[in-house]
């Protein structure tokens, strides 16, 4: 563990320039002491780094230290070389430049790790776009990679599902995602961290107006909480209602576009039981109206005070029309 850790004490050095040690103990999670006892040990074994004292000072690497290429190991030449086959990096036009780049770090590995890596490139195809090609197009990624690198606002059309919810957004962009086969961009509406299908994105334009983008964003981070929130709410609201075996597979067919998962149906006497989970509370109230005293929904409170709200909104409706 320890080595990881140096090796990634130095890559962050790379990355960053100067950092101090209590930054480098939050993001290696150690303490600041521990920091300083690595970066000791990388200077005793040859490594260019070194600290700076005094307000802005911090820990960095010496500007012509260079890595050893011929360092890596075989699994991880491997790892590096096969990482250039993604389709991801041709669709943002980084393709040729990362082939560049593995060439000339496979020209400066040993004569044995050049064999190791011929050998694995003659034996491994990594093509994660399956039998068929991509069939969304992307034609904007070049004025998102513009936006996103540049700090800019945006401005599209947007079609989400359900569709009820298109129109113009207006966004801070905050990155660029590839989810599976789709890409997405990340960008706050509103000051609300939120997801877009490229796809999706129609007559997109790009504002003078900066992008409001935190200072200290972690963008993978972001995205696992995304994630989290996405999953946690496809897992749905259960609820339970009760109707006859007449309508059954009406009442399923018609709550489908409503379900987060597939339903369970159990006998209960001279009817049936039916659980499911449901994407919200709104649309199922919207759904299960239709269906009158059809139907008697058990739980949740939330449906049965939605479903009571619509009659009492009918009733009322109906009795100024009739006076």
């Amino acid at each position: 563990m320890r080595a990881d850790r140096l090796l990634t004490l130095v890559a962050l050095l790379r990355r960053h320039g100067k950092l101090s040690a209590v930054e480098l103990a939050r993001r290696l999670e150690v303490d600041r002491r521990t920091v300083l006892r690595d970066v000791e040990a990388l200077s005793t074994a040859g490594f260019g780094i070194y600290t700076e004292r005094g307000r802005n000072g911090g820990i960095t690497l010496l500007p012509e230290y260079r890595p050893d290429v011929g360092g890596l190991t075989a699994d991880e030449t491997r790892a590096l070389f096969l990482a250039g086959g993604q389709p991801a990096l041709a669709r943002l036009g980084l393709a040729a430049p990362l082939a560049s780049a593995l060439t000339k770090l496979g020209a400066g590995l040993p004569s044995e790790r050049q064999r190791q890596l011929l050998r694995t490139e003659q034996r491994i195809v990594i093509d994660p776009g399956g039998w068929t090609p991509d069939a969304e197009s992307h034609p904007d990624l070049d004025l998102l990679q513009q936006a996103v690198f540049t700090d800019r606002r945006l401005r599209f059309d947007y079609q989400p599902m359900p569709p009820r919810q298109a129109g113009i957004r207006t966004v801070d962009p905050y990155g660029l995602l590839q989810a599976g086969d789709a890409w997405y961009l990340i960008a706050a509406h509103r000051g609300r961290p939120r997801t877009y299908r490229i796809s999706r994105m129609s007559a997109i334009r790009l504002l003078p107006q900066p992008s409001n983008r935190p200072d200290d964003l972690d963008l993978r981070a972001l995205w696992e909480q995304l994630r989290g929130s996405y999953i946690a709410d496809r897992a749905g609201i259960p609820i339970r209602l009760r109707t006859t075996p007449r309508w059954i597979d009406l009442v399923r067919r018609t709550l489908s576009s409503q379900l987060a998962g597939p339903a369970e149906v159990t006998v209960d006497g001279d009817g049936v039981i039916m659980t499911a989970p449901v994407i919200g509370i709104r649309g199922a109230v919207g759904v299960l109206a239709g269906f009158g005293e059809l139907i008697e929904v058990l739980e949740p409170p939330e449906l049965i005070n939605g479903l009571l709200d619509v009659a009492h909104h009918i009733h009322d409706h109906y009795t100024r029309t009739t006076d």
